[in-house]
């Protein structure tokens, strides 16, 4: 077998000083009168003279000249050999370079691949059967398939290096032309994680799919620390490739910066206009104790006996098949509804003179708890099922007369008299209480790519149904099927466009306080919570997040929102805010939504992006 191999200069000036010194002798100065090929065959002379650029027609013999223009030939690629040589020629010199061809390519033979097949790294070389081998185009062939296979498939397949013999070992010709290639894909040495200070690092281990010793596969790489991402424990990740001395094996170190995750609060709030006095604790924390568990406690209470609580625990490697469980407590007060939107929310008064409308006031409080238990079915795609128990508390108020209703009447004498509102109203509702059970099946893929806090690229997806009532107890008995998409792009660096489209519908009997609502800093911030209600439900929501160079915990919003419940009445709003991230306390969220019925804006305030 014929190994490729290029000559070193100093053999080269070794031989050539033995030739010199072994054929005739050459004065000092004599002159070199001409430059010839000999030993060619299929490479014209006329293409391997152009590499000799360094010896002059009619100059003084030089011999570092020559070994130049000799690795000059060399390096064309089409030589296994070169060498120089000198003639007596018309009184002067004449400089002869005898080349050994490589032999003529028959077939292509490459080993050690594992990923990829030969087939698909052949078209890449240019060199055919019949062509005399070039190792020069043939290294530039591999550079091109190794640039393809990177950027392509996320395989790496190492650059051949080393001394020449290390190179031959790699890639030979033989003598009846086959080329003998032997190409791997590089593998994965160690696995080091840094920069981890409260996490455990088999919290981020577990979710590494790309084990030590397995090939090195980029695309998992870039998988792999975007499902680091999405633990949202990091507010930076920062995967890095290390060479080893052993070839074909590359060290893999993750750099992690650990964000401000744990978010506190606790204040007292004063409302003059009904003389409330409100204070709250909370403390959320994603990732308790470094486990990546997440814990949540929040109250809120006021001397009127109202008590908000909630408490959620979520774990999400229960097992080593990545089941998760999440166990959420609940009590908590919405005060002030109204009735308008209720079926038969709108009242008659008594007094049969008038016909006066009134809707009364209520507050509504839910008690349960909620058990979810889910399981990944591959990378994105997760199956959850759930268990929800819950206590509703339906309490009326007060009484809200309609503006255009009438108090004033005359008697039978002719003279106006007034009745007192208070007469007119009806008999306000009792107190409701009742179960509303259910069970909850659903699948989420999610494919969300984040960089730093923001989500920045990807779409998620999600699909359920609820059964509430029958063997799981309750009043109603009622089935809700739902269903969300949400997507992400970003044209800039600094820019994300989102969008997100949501629909539900509820079939059978429903009870108030299950309908599907529209309003709110939840869906129209344009509108007040629960403006209009509905058994179906259609919601698109669309955002251009801008982020603050030099600011990047600050983030404006344009948003138009559009929805509606019937599929005859559609509900816009739009507006602008901003996000603002803040240590401890998470992002704020703040908008400012209009509608085409009202002038004046709409504030909004919450904790965390609406999708």
């Amino acid at each position: 077998m014929t190994r490729i191999l290029k000559i070193p200069v100093l053999l080269g000036v070794v031989l050539f000083m033995f030739m010199m010194w072994s054929g005739p002798a050459l004065a000092v100065g004599e002159l070199v009168l001409s430059v010839e090929i000999s030993g060619n065959k299929q490479v014209k002379e006329e293409q391997i003279l152009q590499a000799v650029t360094n010896i002059r027609l009619g100059e003084a013999l030089d011999r570092q000249a020559v070994v130049k223009d000799q690795q000059a030939i060399m390096d064309l690629g089409y030589f296994a050999m070169v060498e120089p040589y000198a003639e007596e020629f018309l009184g002067g010199i004449k400089v002869v370079f005898r080349v050994v061809e490589n032999p003529q390519i028959t077939r292509y033979e490459i080993k050690g691949l594992e990923r990829i097949t030969p087939e698909e790294v052949l078209p890449f070389f240019r060199q055919k059967p019949g062509d005399v081998f070039n190792y020069v185009t043939m290294l530039n062939d591999l550079v091109m398939a190794q640039q393809y296979f990177n950027e392509e498939r996320g395989l790496l397949i190492p650059p051949f290096s080393g001394s020449a013999g290390e190179i031959s070992e790699l890639m030979q010709i033989d003598e009846e032309g086959v080329v003998h290639l032997h190409l791997t894909e590089a593998r994965l040495g160690r696995i080091r994680y840094q920069g981890l200070e409260r996490t455990k690092e088999f919290v981020v281990a577990r979710e590494m799919t790309l084990k030590e010793g397995d090939i090195l596969d980029l695309n998992v790489l870039r998988e792999d620390t975007q499902q680091l991402a999405r633990l949202q424990l990091f507010s930076d990740i920062s995967p890095r490739l290390q060479p080893t001395t052993e070839p074909g094996v590359m060290d893999l170190i993750m750099e992690f910066k650990e964000g401000e995750n744990r978010i506190f609060n606790m204040g007292i709030s004063y409302t003059p206009v009904d003389n409330t006095l409100l204070g709250s604790f909370g403390i959320t924390d994603p990732n308790l104790m470094g486990l990546g568990q997440k814990l949540s406690f929040n109250m809120e209470f006021n001397p009127n006996n109202v008590f908000n609580f909630n408490f959620e625990f979520q774990e999400p490697w229960l097992d080593a098949k990545q089941t998760s469980l999440g166990l959420k407590l609940y009590s908590n007060h919405t005060l002030s509804l109204s009735s308008r939107n209720l079926d038969g929310g709108v009242f008659s008064g008594k007094d049969g003179r008038f016909d006066n409308k009134y809707t009364y006031n209520y507050n509504e409080k839910k008690t349960g708890l909620n058990l979810t238990l889910g399981r990944p079915l591959n990378r994105h795609l997760r199956l959850s099922t759930s268990f929800r128990m819950e206590r509703v508390t339906i309490d009326p108020q007060e009484w809200v007369a309609d503006r255009n209703n009438q108090y004033e009447y005359e008697n039978a004498e002719g003279n106006k008299q007034t009745i007192e509102k208070e007469d007119d109203y009806p008999t306000l509702p009792l107190k409701q209480e009742y179960w509303d059970n259910s069970l909850g099946l659903g699948l989420n893929y999610n494919r969300l790519v984040y960089t730093g806090a923001y989500t920045t690229d990807g779409y998620h997806a999600s699909l359920g149904l609820n059964l509430h009532g029958g063997i799981f107890g309750g009043e109603y008995d009622y089935q809700r099927l739902y269903g969300e998409f949400k997507q992400f792009y970003s044209p800039l660096a600094h820019t994300t466009l989102g969008y997100r489209v949501m629909g539900s519908k509820i079939l059978g009997q429903t009870p108030d306080s299950s309908k599907l609502y529209l309003g709110g800093e939840l869906s129209l911030r344009g509108y007040d919570v629960r403006h209009v209600s509905g058994d179906q439900q259609v919601l698109a929501n669309f955002e251009l997040r801008q982020r603050i160079p030099n600011a990047e915990n600050l983030e404006a919003v344009l948003f138009y929102d559009v929805g509606t419940v019937d599929f005859e009445k559609y509900y816009h709003s739009y507006g602008v805010g901003f996000r603002y991230n803040i240590p401890l306390l998470g992002q704020l969220r703040f908008d400012f939504g209009w509608t085409p019925e009202s002038g004046k804006p709409k504030f909004n305030f919450f904790f965390g992006e609406m999708f």
